[in-house]
């Protein structure tokens, strides 16, 4: 089957400004770019001047820590925005490898048991993936707390025949096709790992030449010295390096700004070191990242005893005074979706208590399964920084379909073409560059071939933007026409 895509300005994802052609797509890839308006073909887009740019690249899908891999197989809500290929194995958190079959440490998003784990190898779990046909490309991190739990269960520190044993694992997942690891050192799972730890995690990803996504200690108060920790990881390790938790959140944008200005000075090699870029305010989170350090613990079922126990209540009072409840809408509530939309506010009134109890008691009906749409970002500091050079975007998204037990972030649905607009209205990009931060640059950091520009012998994985207002008009993944074909994404594997 041939696709010609007719009369379309294509940014071709380089940098280079667009230009005025006709693309014939054969099969899954791009076979010809030129004047082909004579050519046959067996089906026809009509571009009329608008913009063919490569399919957007998110790094930090979620959708394998909700399991919606598999409960919702097309993954729409990224296909809908242009979005073509994501990254999993996010925040310290993967499916694969596993040592003894449970993943465990998914349970504060989603239910495991709703899971068949026929799979121990990250070869093993990719080769079920593709049976279940996603409608997008997929490709993964190893999760770094996943692998620590597995070794060392709920203690803090690992011993030198664990760490060697982790190292292993590691190694063996990279040369098995993952694009990388994350560490997240901020929560229960991640915040015991050491530097000497994670030094170690850094310069084996370097050995692989992956990627090495690391979120931040701390987010608020602490966030100049946890910038400063990954940035002395970067210059020891020469390991290429994500930061992930690099937020204005409000109340904390001086010590934003200083971590970007710590970034921006970093004497390395620059394109080493990036960070990762939430283009919006509304974020959802679990419920139980709301915990205060004393409460959290590698197991949800720890975590949710401590929720119930009275000599906790005031330390959890005492975290939840530092967070503005009133607009905190729930997501999701499995079992009670007579929640699912409502504020905390609303919660309060309707219960006779005040905001941190609700919160509580949301916590103890969810089992602490519940999301919050949570709005803590500073929107005029957001967009001050949307253009900073190495910065990559995410929507951060679950992949889930939304419905009446789980509401949709409108926010991060449209995550890039808002970004493509806003970087716009603000003169902060061209739209070449712009387009080029989406797809060229990603897939250069990460190792992903074949993807990210257009160009003769590529993947056709293809987005047509309006040229008024750059919305979604058409999407290709792999030569066929979303809404029109079923779609089938390739299991992305970095071949090194």
């Amino acid at each position: 089957m041939s696709l010609l895509i007719k009369g379309v300005q294509v940014v071709d994802g380089t940098g280079k400004e667009a230009y005025r052609a006709d693309v014939l797509v054969q099969k899954n890839i791009v076979s010809s770019i030129g004047n082909l308006r004579e050519r046959g073909a067996g089906e026809v887009i009509e571009g009329f001047g608008n913009y063919l740019v490569p399919g957007f690249i998110d790094v930090h899908a979620r959708s394998d820590h909700y399991l919606s891999l598999f409960s919702n197989p097309q993954q729409t809500s990224f296909i809908r925005q242009g979005v073509t290929s994501i990254l999993g194995g996010t925040g310290g958190v993967s499916l694969a490898p596993l040592l003894y079959g449970a993943p465990s440490t998914i349970e504060v998003w989603a239910d495991t048991n709703d899971l068949n784990v026929n799979w121990h190898t990250l070869k093993e779990f990719l080769n079920q993936l593709d049976k279940y046909r996603l409608g997008i490309n997929f490709g993964t991190l190893i999760g770094h707390s996943t692998l620590r739990r597995d070794l060392a269960g709920n203690r803090k520190s690992l011993d030198i025949k664990e760490l060697a044993v982790l190292k292993r694992m590691i190694e063996e997942a990279l040369g098995g096709g993952a694009y990388g690891v994350s560490s997240d050192l901020s929560f229960a799972q991640g915040n015991s790992i050491s530097a000497r730890e994670l030094l170690e995690v850094a310069r084996t990803v370097r050995e692989f030449d992956a990627v090495h996504v690391v979120g931040l200690r701390d987010k608020r108060k602490g966030l100049k010295k946890s910038v400063e920790e990954i940035i002395r990881l970067a210059q020891t390790s020469k390991a290429k390096i994500l930061i992930e938790g690099l937020r204005p959140i409000i109340g904390y944008t001086k010590e934003f700004r200083e971590a970007i200005g710590l970034l921006r000075n970093y004497s390395g090699k620059k394109d080493n070191l990036r960070f990762l870029l939430e283009p919006f305010e509304t974020r959802e989170i679990p419920i139980s990242f709301f915990l205060p350090k004393i409460m959290q613990a590698p197991g949800l079922g720890i975590m949710l005893a401590r929720v119930r126990e009275a000599r906790y209540r005031e330390a959890f009072r005492k975290e939840l005074q530092n967070h503005d409840l009133r607009s905190i809408r729930v997501a999701s509530a499995p079992k009670h979706h007579f929640l699912v939309g409502k504020t905390i506010k609303q919660i309060s009134e309707n219960w006779g208590v005040d905001y941190i109890d609700a919160v509580r008691r949301i916590a103890d009906m969810s089992d602490l399964t519940a999301t919050l749409f949570y709005d803590d970002i500073s929107s005029p500091t957001l967009r001050n920084f949307l253009g900073e050079e190495n910065a990559l975007i995410t929507s951060s998204m679950s992949g889930v379909s939304p419905g009446p037990g789980h509401l949709f972030n409108d926010q991060a649905g449209k995550a890039f073409t808002n970004f493509l607009r806003e970087t716009a209205r603000e003169g902060l990009l061209s739209l070449e560059e712009t387009v080029k931060r989406l797809t060229k640059t990603p897939a250069e950091f990460f190792g992903i071939e074949n993807r990210g520009i257009i160009d003769e012998g590529m993947a056709a994985d293809l987005t047509i933007l309006s040229k008024d207002n750059y919305e979604v008009k058409e999407i290709i993944l792999g030569g066929k026409v979303f809404g029109r074909d079923k779609l089938k994404g390739e299991i992305l594997s970095y071949y090194r």
